[in-house]
């Protein structure tokens, strides 16, 4: 059963919008593109957990995909997918590398036209993930499950190097097809009953409530100034800033579509970008439009949640609701 379903991290919908709102030669534009190119391979090679483990067999295991929980008051463990039954838990951790892949005690060394990189020991990782994961659990039921995980290989172009000196590396580490035989191998070891389900499906929901996705500064990230980037509303047609407001209707100077939803958009892209509140004053300035009494009349028409009054009114922003409009 699927308790928690994977979307799309917000930290790519961030670098999106930052290289939609930046100019074109800006001297950090490469290293966005570069880290955006690698938060997508991530997240494809998450996606790909997901059809694999829809063919395990069996309806009484809870799946929960891309959860980051607590370990403390400010640290967080990221699980790519992760299997919760009464009798067990088991974690998949995801990685999309191509190349020939050797993996030691200390590092995992990726191999490509004789160009090598070096990443952190993925067993590892998933391993900390299993102990952070068992905590948490005794922490709320007072029980010990049974658990392992298993590093996935994502890309098809990734060849595992067999290293005689670390067993773990046949034992943990895996090509998506593998999954279903491993998993059910691992859950035929261990048939009693731990917790009871009632108490699974507590947990289940506690589990939901503590999910906190990760939401980084992306513009401080890069250390990009908030007057670098670029207002305006983009025509879906141009994919230019060419949409203005022309007698109540929103219209693009180079081609004349007429988009009246375009500019919920670009409040879209201020979210993510500036953050979750905006003034009139601010979004007259960013949508570019030529009085205050229009921005706030476009506001107010979005029914957004404010604070304040007259002048010192902002109004919250949020995705989900801009959404909702498109």
């Amino acid at each position: 059963m699927l308790k928690k379903e994977r979307k799309i991290p917000i930290k790519i919908l961030k670098l999106e919008a930052l290289l939609r709102r930046l100019p074109a030669n800006h001297v950090r534009r490469k290293y966005i593109e570069e880290e955006l190119a690698r938060s997508y391979s991530g997240y494809r090679g998450e996606q790909a957990l997901d059809y694999y483990v829809a063919q395990i067999p069996g309806k009484d295991h809870l799946i929960f995909q891309d959860l980051r929980l607590p370990f403390s008051k400010d640290y967080f463990f990221q699980i790519d997918l992760l299997l919760l039954t009464q009798r067990h838990f088991l974690i998949l951790e995801a990685k999309n590398i191509a190349g020939t892949i050797f993996i030691d005690q200390n590092q995992l060394v990726r191999t490509i036209d004789d160009a090598k990189a070096s990443y952190p020991n993925p067993i590892h990782q998933a391993e900390n993930q299993q102990y952070h994961f068992g905590n948490l659990i005794q922490n709320h039921t007072n029980l010990i499950l049974p658990n392992t995980s298993f590093v996935v290989m994502t890309n098809s172009n990734s060849i595992i190097k067999p290293n005689p000196d670390y067993r773990a590396v046949a034992q943990k580490v895996i090509g998506p097809p593998v999954i279903r035989p491993r998993v059910s191998r691992f859950y035929s070891e261990y048939q009693k009953d731990i917790i009871e389900k009632k108490e699974l499906q507590k947990l289940s929901r506690q589990l939901i409530k503590m999910h906190t996705p990760s939401d980084p500064h992306i513009i401080e990230q890069f250390q990009i100034e908030k007057n670098e980037i670029l207002p305006g509303v983009f025509c879906e047609e141009c994919e230019q800033r060419t949409i203005i407001r022309l007698q109540r209707r929103w219209r693009c100077t180079q081609c004349g579509k007429v988009d009246d939803i375009r500019f919920i958009h670009a409040l879209v892209d201020y979210c993510l970008l500036m953050g979750p509140s905006i003034t009139n004053q601010q979004c007259r300035s960013f949508l570019q439009l030529t009085s205050s009494s229009i921005s706030s009349k476009l506001l107010r028409s979005l029914h957004l949640p404010y604070t304040g009054e007259y002048k010192n009114r902002a109004y919250h922003l949020s995705i989900k609701e801009l959404q909702k409009w498109l």
